[in-house]
């Protein structure tokens, strides 16, 4: 696949070919819809949930569950557990890869879902360690564990039930998941927004906070019964048909590791600035710079919801232009935008402030997004790609997205400045274009 060559998929081993009653069937244009919608919802939910302890963690966690003398103690302590959760994301990108490609996608999306939505309600029912001590943290990180095992598996799975439908528009396709991701940002901290509006401080920590990790089972039960409604992938059934699926589909992604090291790259790029901006940058606009929580978590939501918005569109432009080329512009502007987000940071001034988050997520980011589901499923055969994906992506997001806001905190008590975060940001940028240089082209 070339930088300027619209994305086709890999479905096949080359030197094989699927044909008579082993082909994928003809383009179901309704079967399509109902299989994107669901996967879709679910991703929503998912990562409601995943984000939703991000912005707990920055917010209200340090105070309820890491209680210390020093705050910025504290708010390292509570982005260590934020941490465990993309600890575990690799694993479970290994097991739902591994499951999925051997027995299909619907499947472990459906279990993805349930486990997601089990552990966050559970969070929302926790003691904190005012009630029982020590043990407080303890549930918590075990609970955050389980988040990631859950998210490990959604992303991937998610992309290949709605692209493995059909190999036309890929692109477009698959930027709807992209916005699910967004959506799931945006609920996950609207529900901050409000309850910050509407409680005081007290109410907030005493109960305010559990409602919307409680209310997550609603959603679970919807993306339940949708997810259940949808057929199997027309290309995996296919190769199942044909008796193709890999034995060991692990080992033998790893056997030809450059895709798996390509997608690991990218990502790490990629994260690395965005959980920067949505998860360090709300802490330290609040408590170095003093902005009110409103202000931060506003431009958060207007970031995110512009980066919803435009992902299909970027990836239409990826379908005409090739999403290599995009990803690139992209990991280049949040190299020139990593000091200008933190000077515009530190004038304090709302208007500004918001701003600069619309350009680096609703514009920069969701312009890397919106094309990557395209980008990564072509990498791999359908054989493989579940679990492909799964290991590069979620090995990636532990570097540039789990270990991301704890690094950028402990630089900044190091050096009482934001520049080594700036810099963190532009050397990320880097890594992920020499993903995009090594990355498999067709």
């Amino acid at each position: 696949m070339s930088g300027g060559a619209p994305v086709a998929a890999p479905t096949l081993v080359p030197g094989t070919q699927l044909s008579g009653e082993h082909a994928p069937p003809p383009a179901d244009p309704a079967r399509g819809r109902r299989a994107l919608t669901a996967a879709a919802f679910g991703t929503v939910l998912e990562w409601y949930d995943f984000f939703l302890y991000g912005t707990a963690a920055a917010l209200v966690f340090p105070t309820l569950f890491f209680p210390a003398d020093d705050p910025l103690t504290s708010l390292l302590l509570s982005f260590a557990v934020f941490a465990t959760g993309f600890v575990a994301r690799p694993l479970g990108g290994i097991v739902s890869g591994y499951l999925g490609d051997r027995f299909g996608r619907r499947r472990v999306l459906v279990a993805t879902l349930l486990t997601m939505g089990l552990a966050t309600a559970l969070i929302g029912l926790l003691p904190t360690h005012a009630q029982i001590g020590a043990a407080a943290p303890v549930l918590l990180v075990a609970l955050r564990l389980v988040q990631g095992l859950a998210t490990g598996g959604e992303w991937s799975g998610a992309v290949l039930l709605a692209l493995e439908q059909s190999p036309l528009r890929r692109g477009f396709r698959g930027a709807f998941i992209s916005s699910a991701v967004y959506v799931g940002l945006i609920l996950g901290n609207l529900a901050s927004v409000v309850l910050v509006a509407v409680l005081d401080e007290q109410a907030l920590l005493d109960w305010g906070w559990r409602v919307p990790f409680v209310a997550s089972l609603v959603l679970v039960a919807i993306g339940w019964w949708l997810r259940r409604g949808v057929d199997e992938s027309p290309e995996f059934a296919a190769m199942l048909a044909a008796r193709r699926e890999a034995r060991r589909p692990t080992a033998e992604v790893l056997r030809r590791p450059r895709g798996v090291l390509a997608v690991f790259l990218v990502r790490v790029g990629v994260n690395t600035t965005f959980y920067v901006v949505s998860v360090f940058c709300l802490s330290y606009a609040s408590t170095v710079v003093g902005m009110p929580r409103e202000v931060t978590l506003t431009a958060l939501l207007a970031g995110a919801a512009v980066a919803a918005v435009l992902c299909p569109f970027w990836g239409a432009l990826g379908d005409r232009l090739g999403p290599r080329r995009l990803i690139i512009w992209s990991l280049v502007a949040f190299a020139v935008l990593a000091a200008p987000l933190f000077l515009v940071l530190d004038t304090g001034s709302a208007a500004l402030v918001v701003g600069v988050v619309v350009a680096a997520i609703g514009i920069v980011n969701s312009a890397a997004d919106g094309v990557q589901p395209a980008y990564f499923t072509a990498m791999f055969d359908t054989r493989v790609r579940y679990s492909g994906i799964s290991i590069g992506r979620e090995a990636g997001a532990i570097v540039g997205g789990g270990l991301a806001p704890l690094a950028a905190t402990a630089l900044l008590a190091w050096s009482g400045h934001w520049w080594p975060i700036a810099v963190m940001m532009a050397v990320a940028a880097v890594v992920g274009l020499v993903g995009t240089a090594i990355a498999p082209r067709e």
